[in-house]
């Protein structure tokens, strides 16, 4: 698989009294504008716009189709280049916390990353969340697969230094190995839809389906390869897989906007299929708002 990612860590300390965990999930209504501004400054709708073909806002955020009718017919409308890690908060706090929120990027938006940043600083200054939270950026770094992580630097001109390219290949690690995966951490609400419907309970075969569609097209959209893995027998052997001593529930405390699947439990089956899938999504997260922070999980060791 021939994809590029970018993982952007933003340190920020948080001022003042906690009273929604989801405080930082309100990026999705501050992001989009920042980005904007940072990346043609306009406020013409992009079909109107005379140089909408050469402006980096409509691929980003514009998830435009495929020129290519079998890459539609299979993928049909992508998803959005980017994934950000959100914490959720504890609420009750009122001593400065500490926290940090991730942001992935897939494919050609790499090639913007330093305008992700801008917009992300920007919105972190602004009244964010149009609360009594003060939040403030410390700093930015670039993390690798080790878990090591080296300061961005900007050098004149607004070019950017020390960004780590991590190659999907890379992360996906091979194809072999899951028999030590066992174990399958939801760190925020999953909010999968199965016949259009949000799912109150975690199905092995659901939730791999999904995130083998959401990985595939992000690789055909933003990579321009499309992965050659026979995706019906996929579907079939996703049936084997399944989640067993399960302390996952449904999660509805935070509004129908946030409500999804939490917890942990085991997960059983032929994994070596789904591997590649699996680790790719701990960095795509799954399911609806994934880009959001919503669906973000980790795999842990028997």
């Amino acid at each position: 698989m021939d994809l590029n990612l970018v993982h952007l860590i933003f340190s920020l300390t948080i001022d003042g009294s906690v009273t929604d965990r989801f405080a930082l999930f309100h990026l999705r209504r501050f992001f989009p504008v920042e980005m904007r501004r940072a990346t043609c400054g306009r406020t013409t709708p992009c079909g109107e716009c005379r140089d909408a073909v050469d402006c980096p806002w409509f691929p980003l955020f514009g998830q435009p189709l495929s020129s290519d009718p079998a890459t539609v017919k299979r993928h049909q409308k992508p998803p959005l280049p980017f994934v950000f890690d959100i914490p959720l908060l504890t609420p009750g706090c009122a001593d400065a916390v500490d926290v940090e929120i991730g942001l992935t990027l897939v494919g050609s938006a790499v090639l913007c990353a330093d305008r992700f940043i801008v917009a992300v600083a920007r919105m972190l200054g602004g009244e964010f969340g149009g609360s009594d939270l003060a939040v403030s950026l410390d700093s930015v770094a670039s993390g690798v697969l080790t878990g090591d992580r080296t300061p961005v630097k900007f050098s004149k001109g607004g070019a950017l230094g020390n960004l780590m390219i991590l190659s999907a290949q890379d992360v996906a690690g091979g194809t072999t190995g899951s028999e030590g995966i066992a174990h399958f951490l939801l760190l925020t609400p999953l909010r999968l839809l199965h016949e259009g419907k949000l799912q109150r309970r975690l199905y092995g075969s659901v939730f791999l389906r999904g995130l083998i569609r959401r990985v595939s097209s992000l690789a055909a959209t933003y990579g321009g390869t499309e992965m050659d893995d026979d995706f019906r027998w996929l579907a079939e052997q996703s049936r084997g897989v399944r989640l067993a001593d399960t302390e996952f529930f449904y999660d509805g405390g935070g509004g129908q906007s946030t409500a999804g699947v939490m917890g942990e439990g085991s997960i059983e089956g032929d994994l070596d299929p789904f591997l590649p899938y699996l680790l790719l999504g701990e960095y795509l997260h799954a399911g609806k708002g994934a880009s959001w922070g919503f669906g973000r999980y980790r795999l842990g060791k028997a």
